[in-house]
């Protein structure tokens, strides 16, 4: 179940480092996050309260960019495995698209805790990875085309090209090496969530053959179909076990914003 839950969150960020430079000056400020968007989620396990959420895109600068996300497991979920994560991502801001410079995880299991730092030196095409208690790790290869999680998923979600039917190439750099994985986007459809109707675009992404993973089973992520490209729900089943976070609460960054209400 731990595995299955990880899994789960790690989705939430992770897909979107398929083609961060897909998208062009004019679609780079009106499709995908604006700057204080901040999202809400809870986190079933076989219909168990398991976990909170959350992604924030903080205001920095007109060619800067500063990305928060969290994790946190709860109730009876978080006695048996307690989890909290935090994430963050810095970068620039260009016609191009979002290029990460600094991505740092903050990882507790328990009474356990550990801080991973990534540094990008594009120059030289490589990111230096560097953890408590183990040698400073030179990554190679690191391609414009590479991001670290959470900066990937908001360049996807301004990417034009997804669109129903595109097979996406996914260079993601996570741990210590650069991983590829394949996701699909699916056709249109419109579901109910704990905020209401949604017309959405679902994503499938296909973990079986991930060294990553090593899990078999798939994640499908669903984003709006308008330009905010918000995550409203994303469903794994991994090893026959089933884990799915939903979106309750937002403010969009644009003036508008929905939270659920609590039945008293």
């Amino acid at each position: 179940m731990k595995k299955t839950i990880a899994m789960l969150l790690i989705s939430l960020f992770w897909f979107g480092s398929v083609l961060p430079m897909a998208y062009g000056q004019e679609t780079l400020p009106p499709l995908g996050a604006a700057p204080g968007e901040r999202l809400t989620f809870n986190i079933h396990w076989m219909g168990i309260p398991a976990g909170k959420a959350f992604m924030e895109s903080r205001p920095a600068s007109s060619d800067q960019y500063l990305l928060m996300a969290g994790v946190e497991s709860i109730g009876a979920v978080k006695f048996l495995y307690p989890i909290k994560d935090l994430l963050q991502a810095e970068g620039n801001v260009s016609a191009k698209g979002l290029t990460a410079r600094y991505y740092m995880k903050q990882q507790q299991r328990g009474d356990q805790s550990k801080l991973i730092e990534y540094r990008f030196d594009r120059q030289w095409g490589e990111a230096i990875r560097t953890q408590e208690g183990e040698e400073k790790l030179e990554i190679q290869g690191v391609t414009p085309q590479i991001s670290d999680l959470v900066t990937g998923f908001y360049g996807l979600r301004a990417c034009r090209g997804l669109e129903p039917g595109a097979n996406l190439y996914v260079p993601m750099l996570d741990g210590k090496k650069i991983y590829e994985v394949t996701a699909t986007v699916e056709k249109r459809e419109r579901l109910h969530t704990p905020l209401g109707w949604f017309d959405l675009l679902p994503v499938t992404i296909n973990v079986g053959n991930s060294d990553l993973f090593r899990l078999q089973g798939s994640v499908v992520v669903w984003l709006t179909s308008d330009r905010r490209r918000m995550p409203v729900r994303v469903e794994s089943r991994i090893n026959f076990k089933s884990v799915a976070a939903d979106l309750v609460a937002y403010v969009d960054g644009r003036g508008d914003h929905r939270e659920l209400k609590e039945e008293k």
